[in-house]
């Protein structure tokens, strides 16, 4: 059983959670604008980074609008002419966010899951499943969610992806199974990052080191 001031905090993460779970999605808009985008350019033969490249000039400078329709139409055209490109999955992810940004979570939801059935970088496949994990929890779909993390498997998104876990089972009153995962987001994480503060806080918050 928690205690007054533990059920308080409980409480608290969860308002939290209510608030500004749908923003969990990992990753910016403008690391991809800039060095996802070049490090696309490195992994490609000189004419189909020319072919490729144009297309994904075009994403970027749709995004730059901050616009859904020629954001998403950009990447879609990217993705048609080049399925199996590294660029096509940061035009996906690209389109993916503008459209999260605009509440269109349908596009959103598409678009990450373009990107999960044909990159071919785990990491990136790691990152689309974290950012569609957070829209599913958005919608309280929260099992769907839980199952979605259970595939992610690349170190670069460990800590990121116990944390939400912890949030989504925080959501659903598993708390000791939420205390767990925030404490492994911790040990999967640097003392002095910023994540790993967030997750000791939440899961000291839980009773956590008592």
């Amino acid at each position: 059983m928690y205690d007054l001031e533990e059920q308080e905090q409980i409480d608290s993460l969860k308002a939290w959670w209510r608030q500004y779970g749908k923003w969990v999605m990992g990753g910016a808009v403008a690391a991809l604008l800039g060095v996802g985008g070049y490090n696309g350019w490195l992994w490609y033969g000189q004419r189909q980074a020319a072919e490729a490249g144009r297309a994904f000039e075009a994403v970027r400078v749709a995004a730059r609008t901050g616009a859904v329709t020629p954001t998403l139409g950009a990447a879609r055209a990217l993705q048609s002419q080049q399925p199996d490109s590294a660029l096509a999955t940061r035009g996906a992810l690209i389109a993916a966010a503008i459209c999260h940004a605009h509440g269109d979570e349908g596009n959103a939801q598409g678009e990450l899951e373009w990107v999960i059935q044909h990159s071919q970088e785990p990491a990136l496949v790691d990152l689309a499943r974290l950012r569609l994990a957070g829209l599913l929890a958005d919608q309280k779909k929260f099992e769907q969610a839980l199952r979605l993390l259970d595939d992610n498997h690349a170190p670069d998104f460990a800590a990121l992806t116990l944390d939400l876990r912890g949030d989504i089972l925080l959501a659903l009153n598993r708390l000791a199974e939420a205390r767990a995962a925030y404490r492994s987001a911790m040990e999967k994480s640097q003392p002095m990052d910023a994540l790993h503060q967030l997750a000791q806080n939440k899961w000291e918050a839980l009773g956590g080191g008592r």
